[in-house]
């Protein structure tokens, strides 16, 4: 049964180079659990991603299997638990376990694990018989463990390969919103990414409305994952006056992990990226608009 120790030990393997090309996600998702003190988190996330891609290589070269399988048994446990606990109290909305490039629902990656559980315990109930470890596999081993280290240390503050779905150049997906009322694929759109906790983006509020009345500037439309009362007073409270509309609250996790971020979309194609800053160009012309209004109304008033 080493077939099923093997497949088990791919997806650990994959997840954990995932990580490590771009750790910074999994260092926020840790930050989130809140469970040790800041200023080690990137170092125990970083280590975990490391260790996660070395226990996978192990399961798929098949060393010291007595060992590594229960480990690996237990590893899972203790990571449904987290999941269970993280997501029921609302420190987090998501596991996390893939890096991000596959969306997975808590109760998904429970289910998951609890399959991968039931592959591992077959195989350490049918070991292969008189299997030796190879000085050569554990000494492998150890090289991934560092590599991934490595890469997830570099890639702490810019992605090593950027996987994000707002990467300059992909296509905007229709699926990601459904209830958009502006065709996304077609003409120029600015896409703002809203948090109702983020003072950030309150602050945002008057530019957007100001640009949503131009015509020669893209359309607007905010996006926030609140539930629709909360984005109906979120509405009247900032007096948003241009389109704003809910994204799956999972979805919209794995999308950003910072407010505000935008997007410049032309014909689907995303172009541009800001986070946590108005584009200048954008600023720039509202302000030119705002500065003509007012010198026109003093101009009214002296004549």
């Amino acid at each position: 049964m080493y077939l099923h120790a093997f497949i088990i030990g791919i997806i650990f393997l994959i997840a954990g180079i995932i990580k490590s090309i771009d750790s910074q996600e999994f260092i926020q998702q840790n930050y989130r659990y809140n469970l040790f003190p800041s200023n080690i988190i990137p170092q125990i996330a970083i280590a975990f991603i490391s260790i996660e891609s070395a226990l996978g290589l192990g399961l798929i070269l098949n060393i010291f299997p007595e060992y590594l399988i229960p480990s690996s048994i237990v590893l899972l446990i203790a990571l449904s638990i987290l999941t269970i606990w993280s997501t029921s109290t609302g420190k987090t909305e998501y596991c996390g376990c893939y890096g991000g490039i596959i969306i997975v629902t808590p109760l998904q990656s429970i289910l998951l694990n609890i399959v991968y559980i039931t592959l591992l315990t077959i195989a350490w109930f049918n070991p292969i018989p008189n299997h030796q470890t190879q000085t050569w596999q554990w000494i492998l081993t150890l090289i991934v463990m560092l590599i991934t280290c490595i890469m997830a240390w570099k890639s702490q503050e810019k992605p090593l390969i950027d996987f994000s779905r707002l990467k300059i150049g992909n296509h905007w997906k229709r699926r990601w919103l459904k209830n958009s009322p502006h065709n996304l694929q077609k003409g120029s759109h600015f896409v703002v990414f809203l948090s109702q906790d983020c003072p950030y983006c309150k602050r945002w509020i008057p530019f957007l409305n100001m640009m949503n009345t131009q015509k020669d500037l893209p359309q607007v439309l905010g996006i926030m994952s609140a539930k629709n009362e909360d984005l109906d007073e979120f509405k009247e409270e900032q007096m948003v006056r241009f389109p704003l509309v809910t994204m799956d609250k999972l979805l919209f996790g794995y999308m950003v992990d910072a407010y505000p971020t935008a997007v410049s979309i032309e014909d689907e194609i995303i172009t541009e990226k800001w986070i946590g800053e108005i584009p200048e160009e954008y600023l720039d012309r509202i302000k030119q608009i705002y500065e003509k209004a007012i010198f026109k109304s003093q101009t009214q008033i002296s004549s």
